[in-house]
């Protein structure tokens, strides 16, 4: 399938029950419930979907439960990312049985790459691994590795599959950068995995956002989408105002553990979350219940 990658997909969480197994209705009403708010695309098992901390069998049952929920209504990109190459490859193995339609790496993690002959040698053999689509996922605050634009220019250059990257640096002027180097390009993809300069990399020619906000607000954020594509600033700026407002729900615990609160809140799924991640207070869960009611999350 020949796909264009743009729009907003969102970096779905991954519900899980008390013992750390994988909830499958839970999953499935989150995924449900993002299709029918419109969402382009579904990220899966990125930060947001706690990838790393998910025991091996539960990310097969995670792929398998999504991708047959989600039967091919939408793409997935799937995340792959490990501490060595070798085991990237495995992970996209893995994600090729479950008819993904593209993966998206980080650099490997625990060993920081050291120059950018490390990264271009990494990617470039990640990406010979598999007809699939690969993403170039960067994400320094993580992985303690920071991917320059340039290096992303050099490899969807010489790599025919390395067909986009997720920016989550937080830096504007990288964003800019990148979109300097590529923006131009149809062939390639540049997402911002930052909902608060979301709509003016939008504006200024980004296709699109893998944001973990639209987790808990997938209509706005596609609304947010669709209007800076129509050069709506007015409406722009109200929705980034707004998910600004939102966004406060990364202040309790971890994003994830605030993500999934507002989900068990809003009846979507429970908000256990992979150990040593703890539940989060009853007085902070009562502070983003109201928190939803006030932005017109509840009923």
């Amino acid at each position: 399938m020949d796909i264009r990658f743009e729009g907003i997909f969102t970096p779905t969480v991954t519900p899980i029950d008390e013992k750390e197994r994988v909830d499958a209705r839970g999953f499935v009403n989150q995924l449900n419930r993002l299709i029918n708010n419109g969402v382009h695309g579904i990220y899966l098992l990125g930060s947001s979907g706690e990838f790393t901390t998910l025991t091996n069998t539960e990310r097969e049952r995670a792929l398998d439960i999504a991708t047959k929920a989600i039967g091919g209504r939408i793409p997935v990109i799937c995340c792959v990312m490990d501490t060595s190459t070798q085991r990237v490859i495995q992970n996209i193995e893995i994600a090729e049985q479950f008819g993904v339609d593209a993966v998206a790496a980080t650099p490997g993690y625990y060993y920081p790459s050291t120059d950018d002959a490390d990264l271009i040698e990494f990617y470039q053999t990640v990406a010979a691994s598999t007809k699939l689509p690969v993403f170039i996922y960067n994400i320094p605050s993580t992985v303690k590795t920071f991917v320059k634009p340039q290096v992303i220019a050099e490899l969807a250059n010489t790599c025919e599959n390395i067909v986009g990257t997720k920016d989550s640096t937080g830096d504007w002027t990288n964003c800019l950068n990148l979109l300097a180097l590529l923006g131009d390009r149809t062939d390639f993809s540049i997402f911002l995995g930052s909902h608060v300069a979301l709509g003016a990399a939008l504006l200024f020619g980004a296709d699109g956002g893998v944001v973990s906000i639209a987790n808990v607000a997938p209509k706005q954020a596609v609304a947010l989408y669709n209007a800076a594509k129509a050069r709506d600033i007015d409406e722009v700026h109200r929705l980034q105002k707004w998910m600004l407002r939102l966004s406060k729900m990364y202040t309790y615990g971890q994003g994830v553990s605030g993500m999934k609160t507002c989900l068990e809140i809003l009846g979507v799924c429970s908000a256990q979350t992979t150990r040593p991640l703890l539940p989060l207070k009853d007085s902070e869960k009562a502070e983003l219940r109201e928190l939803l009611a006030e932005l017109g999350l509840t009923e």
